[in-house]
């Protein structure tokens, strides 16, 4: 099937950020991979690093995300955070806020081996996230939270987006612009989860949109949920019309922040 790619894809090895604990004392990060893709050309580019949800992230989102985003002239990064941890398919369970404590160095280990590539630029990276993967994106947009892990850099993501993430455990509000989307429908993240948090969080500071899609459940944007089906107790279905609808504010975003 790799000649169904529009830009084929690379496995790639990075390190996971090490973790600064209170003390000042440094967990040493991870070997974790990824798959990478790459507009035609030098750059640099803008880039993305994908976040895949608990069950990881299958092959058709990465064929839809990845295509959508190279054509655009966006480098992606979609990192796999199971692929290294022997015994780990998924987290959707009980597992679920161990596991979210060790992806947050993922990201910011994509980050880092992303701002080491001639082809990319490294003042414009955004981190797109899936459920859990959105509750590390909306994780890594929070104020300082670059500085829980070392060595010292003035990297950050540029912008955050979160498809149907469980919002009641966001924290802080993002430090740089970001997006949510979700279903009304959704009974694994639910929406007025969402919109209670974005609530509270009030106007000041950058841009925090919110889109609820009505009729739509968790999942929506996965074409493989198609039709839809149960997982771990809850409804999954994709939804084309919020799906095609999603992709365009999500490039909108993207193009919006990162260019």
């Amino acid at each position: 099937m790799a000649d169904a790619w529009a830009a084929p894809l690379q496995r790639v090895e990075f390190e996971s950020a090490s973790q600064r604990l209170v003390s000042g004392t440094l967990i040493a990060g991870e070997r974790i991979q990824g798959d990478l893709a790459k507009p035609d050309g030098v750059g640099p580019f803008p880039a993305v690093v994908g976040l895949h949800g608990c069950a990881g992230m299958h092959g058709t989102t990465k064929q839809k995300l990845t295509d959508e985003l190279v054509a655009r002239g966006y480098v992606v990064l979609l990192v796999d955070s199971y692929a290294t941890r022997l015994g780990t398919d998924h987290a959707c369970t009980s597992s679920a806020f161990a596991t979210f404590i060790r992806r947050r160095p993922d990201a910011y280990g994509a980050l880092v081996f992303l701002a080491g590539q001639s082809f990319v630029d490294p003042r414009r990276v955004a981190a797109v996230g899936f459920s859990a993967g959105g509750r590390v994106a909306l994780s890594v947009a929070e104020p300082n939270s670059f500085e829980l892990f070392g060595p010292p850099s003035n990297l950050r993501f540029r912008a955050a987006a979160a498809f149907n993430p469980p919002c009641k455990q966001a924290m802080a509000r993002p430090e740089i612009p970001t997006l949510i989307l979700i279903g009304a429908l959704d009974d694994w993240t639910p929406a007025a989860d969402c919109s209670g948090k974005v609530a509270s969080w009030g106007n000041e500071g950058p841009p925090v949109e919110l889109i609820v899609y009505p009729g739509a459940h968790h999942g929506f944007y996965y074409p493989h949920l198609k039709p839809g089906t149960t997982l771990f107790g809850h409804w999954l279905e994709y939804n084309g019309e919020a799906a095609d609808n999603a992709s365009q504010r999500l490039h909108q975003f993207l193009d919006r922040h990162l260019n």
